[in-house]
């Protein structure tokens, strides 16, 4: 009896292992089929992959040299396309540094200017000269289209060429056609790679009737062919889906036969002229490589048959005690066994779709310098005792968890921010009390940033948003020397994102000219008339967004980027100012801002006196503004810099004088030629002080006069202030009673065109 039981589980287990075993052979079979298929499938997406990798290098190519003939076309802008000589002269010195067969200029009444290779100059040229390939290129650019010809044979220099062709613009009118002619061997290098197709390929270059215009040297198929249509390769069905395909101008892939192996072919379009990459993978040969695929894999099938049964039986029951393990280190901390982060979304997500609540993050101040000072023992017990302590202080439904070395996160249902404060001082007062038992001395400091919930928002998204922003509150909290606890504040956050937006935009702004130039005017007091202008900034982004000066001001002396801010108005101001005298205008002066940086920067005057020359403009119409800050650090070095500008034509104002801590001796020993009152004095005027400002604006006023100093008056907003800097003698006021700063256009409108 208890035999026969044996035989019937002996065969059971027989009849199991044999249908194991026969599920697994018809597996292999099933498998082997689909590796054909699917190493069909990848050699094809390969080549695909590939041909469109080096079509993209092609068409790189092709972009290249048009942004070539792009450059040249404005280089050659500063020589008149009329004064042929000239431009040959251009021409001549440009096919020096490139690699075209020739160059040609074209008017639009067919004369043109043509350099060779070889040097040689034709100054009397005709489109008709050119080859029907080269005239019907030329003439799309002429008609305002970059354009690239056909190949066809060149008398010059005996080899297959093509043309390229950009229109020639005065502003926007085509004028002309600039053009040049290249081997088409130029993408030979493209196309002859020893990685094509990861070493076992190459890749010719055909046009729509299968003729070789680019040959691979290592091709497989080596008889003297100019076609792919040569010789008896390709036969049959593909001989007639690659006539197909070159006639619908289709991607197609198939297969030729050479000396008994297949070799699978795609055939790409470039998108250009009718061209095709005819991509050839050599390899091994389909059939070869596929046979030695099925062989080893029915060979490792056949070994490992027999090991299956026993490691179906062991890896199921260590499977299944290692799962349990790996879902504990999948959702807890090793170092401290509480749960990880991971974990701790997961149930923020699912408690905040339940009801709200506030997230706090918690860090150690010094953490590593803790370590250090104390050992990694005594690390590790202190977190493991912030655990201890936070699972006693937390309440149903609420949460922790250890995330990176000394940060822990917590979940409280509370949301009035006064409960959450003590709550959290509770907390870490037990943390202090009892933690770093070896040295009484040490101060431990625990900072919390903490983030409350928001209503109307999706759970898994205001997740996410809440250990955002708890990292912002926490970056708040850290610094001090004793613990802090800190809330999210929302306008701050504001600021630091707008902060943030302008120091990633600042450079892409002024490359985009969205620094605006405003001019507000300065009067004249005794006439009453337009005097001249300060020229003030306004960043209008493309965006249509408006971020004005406090703004962004006073982040840029911070990071330094006034610099370029400064030079770039300057800039602007000579740009305005060129404008008025094209037009016929008597302009006057602009005053504009300069920093300490830009100041005292070793190539500042250069800069300045180019800006001059490049518009053309009186130094005299320039006036350069400085802070009183410059003179309280070194007036001998500052004196040497005005009389640099002085001496080139610049005037020079002190601006914002009596902001800071002005001093007559240094004022005394500036060689400014203007002086610019500080608002602060008309501002304190109507005070129970006014004689005493007044009496010191009076000899303020007096006292440049004698120096022979201007004095301007900043911040005149009511008739009273301008009554009071009229009376003391000052000679030009500036401010809101006047205008409001302008725009360009503004102020052209309202004081140049009735001046």
């Amino acid at each position: 009896m208890i035999e026969e039981k044996l035989r019937k589980r002996l065969r059971r287990a027989a009849i199991l292992v044999v249908c194991i075993n026969l599920s697994l052979l018809v597996c292999g079979g099933i498998f082997s089929a689909y590796l054909r298929a699917a190493r069909n499938q990848t050699m094809k997406e390969q080549v695909i992959t590939e041909a469109e990798e080096y079509k993209s290098r092609i068409m790189k190519q092709l972009r290249a040299d048009f942004q070539t003939l792009s450059t040249l076309s404005v280089f050659l802008k500063d020589a008149s396309y009329s004064d042929w000589d000239l431009l040959a002269e251009r021409l001549q010195q440009t096919q020096k540094y490139t690699n075209f067969v020739n160059i040609v200029y074209f008017s639009r009444d067919g004369k043109g200017v043509l350099s060779n290779y070889e040097g040689s100059i034709l100054t009397e040229a005709e489109l008709s000269d050119l080859s029907a390939e080269g005239q019907a290129a030329v003439e799309k650019s002429l008609a305002g289209e970059a354009s690239v010809s056909k190949l066809f044979e060149s008398t010059i220099s005996d080899r297959r060429v093509f043309v390229y062709s950009v229109p020639v613009y005065d502003g926007s009118e085509v004028i002309g056609a600039l053009a040049a002619s290249d081997h088409i061997e130029i993408f030979s290098d493209i196309l002859s790679g020893n990685t094509v197709l990861g070493g076992g390929g190459y890749i010719n270059l055909i046009n729509s009737k299968g003729d070789f215009l680019v040959r691979s040297p290592k091709t497989v198929v080596k008889d003297d062919i100019s076609s792919i249509f040569d010789g008896p390769y390709l036969e049959g069905d593909s001989r007639k889906e690659v006539q197909e395909a070159l006639q619908k101008e289709e991607r197609t892939f198939s297969i030729f036969t050479y000396e008994g192996k297949k070799y699978p072919f795609l055939m790409e379009p470039v998108g250009l002229n009718n061209w095709y990459l005819f991509c050839v993978s050599t390899g091994d040969g389909l059939s070869a490589g596929t046979d030695n695929s099925v062989r080893i894999i029915q060979s490792i099938f056949i070994t490992v048959l027999l090991l299956i049964v026993f490691l179906m039986i062991y890896g199921y029951r260590a499977l299944r005690n290692y799962n349990k393990d790996l879902l504990f280190l999948a959702y807890h901390d090793t170092v401290t066994g509480a749960e990880n982060m991971t974990r701790f979304r997961q149930k923020l997500a699912d408690s905040l779709s339940a009801s709200g609540g506030s997230v706090t993050a918690l860090s150690i101040r010094q953490f590593p310098f803790l370590t250090e000072i104390f050992g990694k023992t005594k690390s590790v017990e202190l977190l493991c005792h912030i655990k201890e302590t936070a699972s006693r202080h937390i309440k149903k439904n609420e949460f922790f968890c250890h995330d990176t070395e000394d940060r822990f996160y917590l979940f409280f249902q509370e949301t009035n921010p006064e409960i959450i404060r003590r709550r959290l001082e509770a907390f870490t007062s037990e943390i202090e009390r009892n933690a770093l038992n070896i040295r009484t001395d040490y101060q431990l400091a625990l900072y919390c940033g903490v983030t409350l919930s928001s209503a109307g928002i999706e759970p898994e998204l205001e997740a996410e948003n809440m250990l955002t922003r708890v990292q912002f509150a926490l970056d708040k909290a850290k610094g001090g020397h004793s613990s802090t606890i800190w809330f999210f504040d929302t306008e701050l956050h504001k600021q630091e994102e707008l902060e943030n937006y302008i120091e990633s935009h600042m450079h892409h702004a002024l490359q985009s000219r969205e620094f605006k130039l405003y001019l507000q005017p300065k009067i004249n007091l005794k006439t009453g008339r337009l005097d001249s202008a300060e020229a003030l900034v306004r960043w209008q982004a493309d965006s249509g967004r408006t971020i004005y000066p406090g703004q962004f001001i006073p982040l840029f002396e911070r990071n330094g980027f006034c610099v370029n801010l400064d030079l770039y108005m300057a800039e602007q101001a000579c740009r305005q100012i060129r404008s008025w005298l094209d037009r016929g205008l008597d302009p006057v002066p602009i005053s504009v801002n300069q920093s300490k940086l830009l100041f005292f920067d070793r190539d500042y005057v250069r800069n300045l006196t180019c800006l001059l020359d490049r518009y053309q403009i009186p130094a005299s119409l320039i006036t350069l503004e400085i802070l009183e800050g410059l003179a309280l650090e070194n007036v001998d070095e500052l004196n040497a810099r005005i009389l640099q500008l002085q001496e080139k034509g610049f005037r020079v104002s002190l601006d914002d004088f009596g902001s800071g801590y002005s001093s007559l001796n240094v004022f005394g020993s500036l060689k400014i030629n203007e002086l610019k009152l500080d608002r602060d004095f008309l501002m304190n005027a109507p005070s129970q002080n006014q004689g005493r400002i007044r009496l010191i604006l009076e000899e303020i006023v007096r006292l440049t006069g004698r120096l022979g100093i201007s004095t301007v008056a900043e911040g005149v907003e009511t008739p009273e202030d301008e009554q009071l800097i009229r009376e003391i003698g000052c000679g030009v006021g500036q401010g809101y009673l006047y205008s409001r700063p302008l725009s360009a256009e503004e102020f052209d409108e309202k004081y140049m065109y009735v001046k």
